[in-house]
């Protein structure tokens, strides 16, 4: 195990998660927020502010309980999280193009602005807990 990852606590961990949840839900909201202001999709349920926060807040605690995992285990914490996350982050995006369009209200381009969200979220936790300063 490398010491950068013997030297995650807990505590560092649940504050780096803390403040990737915290930027993550400001700009998916604030994405949100635009989308409603511009009458984008107003009726799909997906690309309103109840499901944007459960689904962030999930995402985001699947992050940092996977990236503490990885570091309590693997000696490149690092790159082996970055990996399972492109990965999820493309398993991700095909519901949006696949099945979001079909939805009441939905369509390609309120897919690709969940999408975006997916984006905006997977790189804010890859930076916030690789980052060692940022939970401390």
């Amino acid at each position: 195990m490398s010491s950068s990852a013997r030297s995650l606590t807990i505590s560092d961990l649940t504050r780096a998660g803390v403040v990737a949840l915290a930027v993550s839900l400001g700009i998916n909201l604030l994405i949100v927020f635009v989308a409603n202001a511009g009458g984008i999709a107003p009726q799909l349920e997906a690309l309103n502010y109840g499901p944007v926060t459960f689904f962030t807040t999930l995402g985001v605690i699947g992050a940092t309980v996977t990236y503490g995992v990885l570091a309590r285990f693997s000696s490149s914490p690092d790159r082996l999280f970055l990996i399972v996350a492109a990965i999820v982050l493309v398993l991700s995006l095909v519901p949006d193009f696949t099945v979001i369009p079909n939805q009441p209200g939905g369509s390609l381009f309120a897919g690709a602005i969940l999408g975006l969200m997916h984006v905006t979220t997977a790189v804010i936790c890859v930076g916030v807990l690789t980052d060692r300063s940022a939970g401390q």
